[in-house]
């Protein structure tokens, strides 16, 4: 899929791949060597161009860093996906992103200019997770564990039917329908940043390299007049979502002096048990992830302190301790998607166990934390 853009000082010439296709890999080649563009741009931000370049990205990453600056999910969900593209592309015998170096490597021979025209992944990501309803978040949880899990074979053949845009449409259409929010701000938002990108480029005859997926929507705004920066931003969060993490801590602690005060000679009981149900349902969540024991004993006794205060969370200490106890080996790394494409890779992982274990401490914690009120709400209206 190559098409011809011309505007008033530029002439583009936009290719729609497939990212798992040797046939797009070729076809970027046949057109850069025929074009001889002043630039290449592709479908990256410069984190991903990085990370695709340097082949000891996962080595340098510092997973304690990534719990502290509460990035866990957003690590999990690229590394769903990318497992998910790896398996796709094994199928194909080609590499994840084959087209895109393929580009970087000609450019470099041709000593062109690389321009990523992509939004920062991590804001996306961001954008589209405070755009969601708490069951959509949910859903969306569900759907990325099933893909990550999937063993359904695609052909090549199939790959390149994709790439024609026909199944594109109607797979983005049935998406729509379930995350509405999800495909404005994954595909729409992006299609809208890369045509700025490209529409501004200072280069005069740019090859650009895309997904299929975004061929048309590039093709819509690259003609239209329309201010960036919005596109670029975090959406603030609400005053409702802001008070929301005072709102349960909050109502905890009434509960444990409501309760205390309606039967002081039970007020010791009462904390006992509030700490004895936080910390086994943590703790419980950490033995799930496989945790070392001193993960486990660290959730436990982090869960009560996680459950009163709207800034910390169980599953951080938790996650913490692991890595401490645990630490990552290189090969880790090296094997982190493959291994993500199982059920006893994530588990075997120690990179995926450190995550692992953040999640199941912080849910199962939640989990006891409604337990413990739900006894609170009795003893208190008993």
């Amino acid at each position: 899929m190559i098409e011809h853009i011309v505007l008033e000082n530029k002439e583009i010439y936009l290719i729609g791949t497939a990212h798992v296709s040797q046939e797009s890999a070729d076809e970027v080649r046949r057109v850069v060597e025929e074009v001889q563009p002043d630039a290449v741009a592709i479908e990256l931000d410069k984190g991903r161009y990085q990370a695709l370049t340097d082949g000891k990205s996962w080595e340098k990453m510092d997973i304690t860093q990534i719990i502290k600056q509460k990035k866990v999910g957003f690590l999990l969900a690229n590394i769903v996906l990318s497992s998910y593209q790896d398996r796709l592309a094994k199928q194909m015998d080609v590499r994840v992103g084959e087209e895109m170096r393929t580009a970087i490597q000609l450019a470099t021979e041709l000593n062109l200019k690389v321009e990523c025209i992509d939004r920062d992944i991590q804001t996306t990501f961001l954008r589209i997770w405070r755009s969601m309803r708490w069951l959509d978040k949910w859903n969306l949880l569900v759907a990325l564990i099933g893909s990550a899990f999937d063993t359904e074979k695609i052909s090549e053949a199939e790959i390149e039917n994709l790439k024609q845009g026909d199944l594109i449409t109607s797979m983005m259409s049935e998406f729509s329908g379930k995350f509405p929010g999800i495909v404005e701000t994954l595909v729409y938002e992006r299609d809208r940043v890369m045509a700025y990108s490209l529409k501004h480029s200072r280069r005069k005859k740019i090859v650009a390299v895309v997904g299929a997926a975004h061929v048309q929507g590039i093709l819509k705004n690259i003609h239209n007049d329309y201010e960036l920066q919005p596109l670029l931003e975090l959406p603030k969060k609400s005053n409702l979502s802001k008070l929301s993490q005072y709102i349960v801590p909050g109502l905890l602690v009434v509960l444990l002096v409501a309760a205390a005060w309606k039967v002081p000679s039970l007020a010791m009981d009462t904390i006992l048990r509030f700490v004895l149900i936080n910390g086994t349902f943590a703790a419980l969540g950490t033995m799930v992830a496989l945790g070392h024991p001193f993960s486990i004993l660290t959730a436990f006794v982090m869960a009560p302190l996680g459950a009163l205060s709207p800034f910390l969370a169980t599953g951080w200490f938790a996650g913490l301790m692991e890595a401490w106890v645990h630490k990552p080996k290189v090969e880790d790394f090296l094997r982190i998607n493959t291994d993500a494409s199982t059920l006893k890779g994530f588990w075997k992982n120690r990179v995926l166990r450190i995550l692992m274990v953040v999640v199941f401490a912080n849910l199962f914690a939640t989990v006891g934390t409604f337990v413990i009120s739900a006894e609170l709400l009795s003893k208190i209206f008993n």
